[in-house]
């Protein structure tokens, strides 16, 4: 049998569903703030085990969920299933307009550092909206592509010191939480990651979505952006 890659999210899909339960709150208000109050049709590309789907459901009527771990939908389906929500098992590429037309928002949080062609990926995110419609895109960003297993693990003991000392969270979460940041699966999973720095986030997303908004975050980057009317057909490289 051979060894799984760390990139791959099937072996410690649990861990990570807690972990993003866990952490949802503040990426939850930043996106509900993003989101229109109603909307027809919404994909979220990387979705995971589905936190980001599910709140995308309590604003569009229809909502594809998209993600190359198994292990992730089924967990997505078990916990975060509703009737406006579809997942499957499909590489974020795939979406096409033309197998799945076109969407009010295309949605995609800290997956995109995962593509091989950044580039080509941002292009075809761009084709899949609807005249006026909006994308909202979050990944991970870091001084260096690569970042160290002792940063993330200094990382994880002054968060928990904090949520101790600020109260931010009770004494058993907040040790829960410092226990899945050191999960040796996560660790190997980010430390094999690698990412832009917060300049070169800016930089290769606004190539593709000038004006865009920008909002730094915690070792992340958000862009949103709306479509100014074209028709998809007439977008560069379309």
């Amino acid at each position: 049998m051979t060894r799984q890659s760390p990139q791959s999210f099937d072996a410690f899909a649990e861990t990570y569903d807690r972990l993003a339960t866990l952490s949802a709150g503040s990426i939850r208000a930043q996106l509900q703030s993003l989101l229109p109050d109603q909307g027809g049709r919404a994909v979220d590309l990387g979705c995971g085990t589905g936190h980001h789907a599910a709140i995308l459901a309590t604003r569009f009527e229809d909502v594809l969920g998209v993600d190359i771990s198994p292990p992730m939908l089924e967990l997505a389906r078990e916990r975060r299933a509703g009737p406006n929500i579809t997942y499957e098992l499909r590489d974020l590429r795939d979406v096409t307009p033309e197998k799945d037309g076109h969407f009010d928002l295309v949605f995609s949080a800290f997956t995109l550092h995962h593509v091989p062609d950044l580039g080509q990926a941002l292009h075809r995110i761009r084709q899949l909206l609807n005249p006026g419609g909006r994308v909202v895109l979050l990944d991970n960003v870091a001084a260096q592509p690569a970042v160290p297993r002792w940063w993330f693990r200094k990382e994880a003991l002054r968060h928990c010191a904090g949520d101790l000392f600020r109260r931010r969270r009770p004494l058993r979460e907040a040790v829960e939480m410092f226990q899945l940041l050191n999960h040796p699966s996560w660790l190997d999973h980010v430390t094999t990651d690698r990412f832009l720095s917060p300049g070169q986030f800016r930089h290769r997303y606004g190539e593709v979505f000038p004006g865009g908004q920008f909002t730094d975050l915690y070792r992340c980057c958000l862009l949103a952006w709306q479509d100014a009317g074209r028709d998809p057909a007439e977008l560069p490289g379309a």
